[in-house]
């Protein structure tokens, strides 16, 4: 039997290794989804919070917070899980005093779940907040055509009129629909 000339073929990278460096911070928690769910909960504690808050607050024991959830059934689902953790919230000495900041306090503190402490999840909340006003701040305030006008006037419109004549540009449905060639839908 002749001898192989060259020999087999080394595979530059083995099959089983990871594409790409793991990202910074704990795997599977976006910032984005623990300040969302907390906004949910402060909604749902606005809707509640006269019917659930005064006995939420007497609570002691996990059971006080079960019955305190007793007139909104729907929610008991969602939040009796973290009841342990609402006692520890409700326990804390920094615990607000009014009704409107214990509301959003507690929810806050209960969007991380059990995977991160009440603190570094209010803390991510007050951050995401945060970025988004910051991403608010800045908006278009004016958005102009460029157009060749029937006057002779080629250039930019002025308030989406002709600056040299002063006819409108019609902006009706048919344009709206057309906005997709120019903008992509999401």
């Amino acid at each position: 039997m002749p001898k192989r000339k060259k020999g087999p073929k080394q595979a530059e990278k083995a099959l089983d290794t990871f594409s790409e460096k793991r990202k910074r911070g704990r795997p599977g928690l976006r910032p984005s989804e623990i300040s969302g769910r907390s906004y949910n909960y402060r909604l749902i504690f606005s809707h509640i919070w006269d019917v659930v808050g005064s006995a939420l607050l007497k609570a002691e024991t996990e059971e006080d917070v079960d019955r305190a959830f007793d007139p909104r059934p729907v929610y008991k689902r969602e939040f009796l899980p973290l009841a342990s953790r609402i006692l520890r919230v409700l326990h804390d000495p920094k615990f607000p005093k009014r009704p409107e900041p214990q509301r959003n306090f507690l929810a806050d503190s209960l969007a991380g779940r059990d995977w991160i402490s009440p603190r570094r999840c209010r803390d991510i909340c007050g951050q995401e907040r945060r970025k988004d006003r910051e991403r608010a701040r800045f908006k278009i305030l004016r958005w102009e055509f460029y157009i060749v006008c029937s006057c002779k006037y080629k250039g930019p419109s002025l308030n989406h009129t002709c600056p040299k004549c002063g006819s409108e540009i019609p902006i009706s449905s048919r344009f709206l629909e057309n906005t997709s060639l120019f903008w992509p839908s999401t």
